[in-house]
């Protein structure tokens, strides 16, 4: 137990069901006017191809820049912001499933 060092970045995967179609889930994420409702406190701009924004979290004190690197409308957005180590991506997939809901998917990787 000596050597307990990664071999490979870390990878954090997570979903869930938003019983919402597509395009509303969608818009959620990237208009601050709606997510601020139930994520961040405060952005400084909707999130557009090669736009950078900062997001706040008023209730804890902080603020990060977010590197907006792809949308694609009811798709995917991928972002970068700061990480421990570097820079971290985070994609978002949006997937139509039964009923006409939304499935979003998370993948954070370093």
């Amino acid at each position: 137990m000596d050597n307990l060092q990664l071999k490979t970045a870390p990878v954090a995967k997570t979903g869930m069901l938003i019983r919402r179609p597509i395009a509303e889930v969608f818009e959620a994420f990237i208009n601050p006017g709606i997510t601020t409702k139930f994520w961040f406190t405060k952005s400084s701009g909707r999130l557009e191809a090669g736009k950078r924004v900062q997001w706040e979290w008023e209730m804890y004190g902080i603020s990060i820049p977010v590197t907006v690197k792809a949308v694609e409308p009811n798709k995917r957005i991928v972002i970068e912001w700061p990480g421990p180590g570097g820079p971290t991506g985070v994609e978002w997939a949006f997937i139509l499933v039964r009923g006409g809901a939304a499935a979003a998917t998370l993948e954070q990787v370093r």
